[in-house]
């Protein structure tokens, strides 16, 4: 039953704003990455942590004004993006290791930096409405 009442017509809403958002600034993310180490030879660490920061810099934005709507009635602006910078830095962590990583273990790049989003992104989704934008 907990699981169910869980589940509500807002809360699948929240969930497709947040996918969309999610799809969008990781298209973003992955655009640059592609840009800088394919088309500026950037080194990949640097090339994926780039990106991946200015991505999170939009993620935020869209992410307090249109996914989580209580973001922008009572959250304080302030504590949101410390606590955001909290769990993106940790997202940053992970990916510019899990992109190297597996690309070093023969994975193409562009494949390792989604296999990395997805796992970033899931946790993402656990931590925004339930500590970031609380």
């Amino acid at each position: 039953m907990g699981a169910i009442s869980w589940l509500t017509r807002d809360r699948l809403a929240e969930f497709a704003r947040f996918c969309a958002v999610g799809l969008a600034t990781f298209g973003l993310d992955t655009g640059l990455l592609i840009l800088l180490h394919s088309g500026a030879h950037m080194v990949l660490f640097l090339a994926t942590a780039l990106a991946f920061a200015f991505a999170s810099l939009v993620n935020f934005a869209l992410s307090r004004q249109w996914v989580f709507e209580q973001a922008t009635s009572g959250a304080r602006p302030r504590a949101a993006l410390i606590r955001y910078t909290v769990v993106i830095l940790l997202g940053l962590l992970a990916t510019a290791a899990i992109v190297p990583a597996l690309a070093a273990g023969g994975l193409d790049y562009r494949l390792a930096k989604t296999l990395a989003s997805v796992l970033v992104g899931l946790g993402n989704y656990v931590a925004f409405p339930r500590w970031v934008f609380r």
